[in-house]
């Protein structure tokens, strides 16, 4: 956030209201749903409050009243913007293409997509050399503090995936840390969550849908919270020693 124009917190909303995340994940064909916040239902620490879905919501003249009083007022005027990406699956690019096309459409903010080979995509993230960047995060383990504190904290000193740092997100960030009450922990993430956004120290875009299929003899399969199935992925690694196979009648 240390580049210019995202040095200006008005571009920032500016952009956080101009993506039509609804229109974005079209492109995924269903292996993708609208994003609110940092993590997906389901989860702990998962925010379902109209007050901070509303902070980043999709709304064109929103997004152009921010620029008022700024150099891009009307959408004129912005520089070279690169939107720099590592290379991968998952649909990331289509996604990263449909979030150009809007930007384009509602703020007249031209972009150039830069597809990076992922040792280069990371050394420039950690040297916060890029201006503009879309990446996908997937949970180390299903908990607040990994998506925020081990993602956004702005003190680190290594492994810093962002410029963007703010002191009174980080304060929450502490606090929920070092309070062993779940109820309190739950509550510094979910403030985290609403500093970040009204900061736009990030814009979710895309919760990316796994599916999967198994016979009906194989039994284990590990449901979340919702009563969903479990698919074997990152922060699960270890499902398939509580798979096992029944015999078929």
């Amino acid at each position: 956030m240390t580049k210019p124009p995202f040095d200006n917190v008005k571009v920032r909303r500016a952009v956080a209201h101009a993506v039509d995340r609804e229109n974005v994940v079209k492109v995924s064909q269903g292996l993708a749903i609208p994003a609110w916040s940092m993590i997906p239902p389901g989860f702990p620490g998962a925010v379902d409050d109209p007050k901070i879905k509303a902070i980043q919501r999709f709304d064109k003249k929103a997004a152009l009243e921010q620029l008022k009083g700024t150099p891009f007022e009307g959408g004129k005027n912005w520089p070279k913007i690169t939107l720099s990406m590592r290379e991968e699956g998952l649909g990331s690019k289509p996604l990263a293409e449909a979030v150009q096309a809007v930007l384009l459409d509602s703020l007249n903010m031209k972009t150039d997509l830069e597809v990076l080979e992922q040792r280069v995509f990371r050394e420039r993230l950690w040297k916060q050399d890029l201006q503009f960047v879309w990446i996908r995060w997937f949970m180390d383990y299903p908990d607040p503090h990994n998506e925020y504190f081990d993602t956004f904290y702005g003190k680190k000193t290594t492994g810093k995936r962002q410029a963007w740092a703010n002191e009174a997100f980080d304060k929450e960030l502490e606090a929920g840390r070092d309070t062993r009450d779940p109820k309190k922990r739950l509550e510094h993430y979910k403030k985290a969550e609403e500093i970040m956004q009204m900061d736009v120290g990030f814009v979710p875009v895309a919760w990316v849908v796994r599916f999967a299929a198994a016979k009906p003899w194989v039994k284990g399969i590990e449901k979340n919270t919702q009563g969903q199935n479990v698919i074997d992925g990152n922060i699960y690694v270890d499902m398939m020693r509580h798979i096992y196979i029944i015999e078929r009648g």
